[in-house]
């Protein structure tokens, strides 16, 4: 497809969490760089980048010397103005755990990403993978399908099949002639339906509105939703919880 339909590979952030190796660190820089990616960032790594980082990075380096490092998940998001937050997990949530309600990495070419868009792929530790609260910012939550006997991939094979995938697909997409929604307005949108929630249900267990709060996070964040959309449903949401408000009293 034409260049100016593709998304910017520079808008595309591989994302280290608390890694513990520094080899891993090393492999994933020459895992993004191989698929034509240049991004690296580092969150509160447990590691130095040291000379096996280098050794295990062969060609990559320059990926490994411009690597960011950054404290906190949320200070890199707001630092580097991301508008997606994808993040990666192999122990896949069920109906009572929506939180790690994943959708399969290729189901990815079916979404549509704006040109412009600055989009994260989080990688969690290598023991335990990314927190849940580190689950709670991302915007996406993927899983690579894998076998059942066993699931789990080392970190820099999950980095090379998802720069990979992103390299088949997301560079790929189509400028659209409309504004997606940003981080923030979808934030205010999914607060205002927890609220609504918390009116509407308010003799219904903590543990169960957690459930509920969770479908109506994901509900939002996999919609893809435009700017015009969310403020639309922000306005209608605050009609509800006024006319709710009012009701009460």
């Amino acid at each position: 497809m034409c260049d100016k339909y593709s998304l910017n590979p520079n808008n595309i952030y591989f994302v280290l969490v608390e890694t513990k190796y520094s080899g891993n660190i090393g492999l994933s820089a020459r895992a993004i760089k191989n698929f034509g990616f240049r991004n690296l960032i580092l969150i509160n790594p447990l590691t130095k980048i040291d000379s096996d980082a280098f050794a295990r990075a062969m060609h990559a380096r320059d990926v490994l010397t411009n690597a960011r490092i950054y404290k906190t998940l949320e200070e890199f998001q707001q630092k580097e103005h991301i508008d997606f937050l994808i993040g990666t997990t192999a122990r896949v949530g069920g109906e009572k755990n929506p939180l790690r309600l994943a959708i399969p990495l290729n189901a990815l070419r079916e979404a549509i990403f704006p040109r412009e868009s600055k989009i994260a792929i989080l990688f969690g530790n290598e023991e335990r993978g990314l927190k849940n609260e580190d689950l709670l910012r991302c915007d996406i939550i993927i899983t690579i399908p894998t076998s059942s006997e066993y699931p789990s991939l080392s970190l820099s094979h999950a980095v090379a099949i998802c720069a990979y995938e992103l390299a088949l697909s997301l560079r790929t997409f189509r400028e659209l002639p409309f504004r997606p929604s940003t981080h923030l307005e979808r934030k205010i949108l999914v607060e205002n339906l927890h609220k609504i929630l918390d009116i509407i249900a308010e003799s219904m267990p903590e543990s169960k509105k957690r459930i509920y709060k969770g479908i109506l996070r994901n509900l939002v964040r996999r919609a893809f939703l435009t700017g015009r959309e969310v403020h639309s449903l922000i306005g209608f949401t605050r009609m509800i919880l006024r006319r709710l408000s009012s009701s009460e009293n």
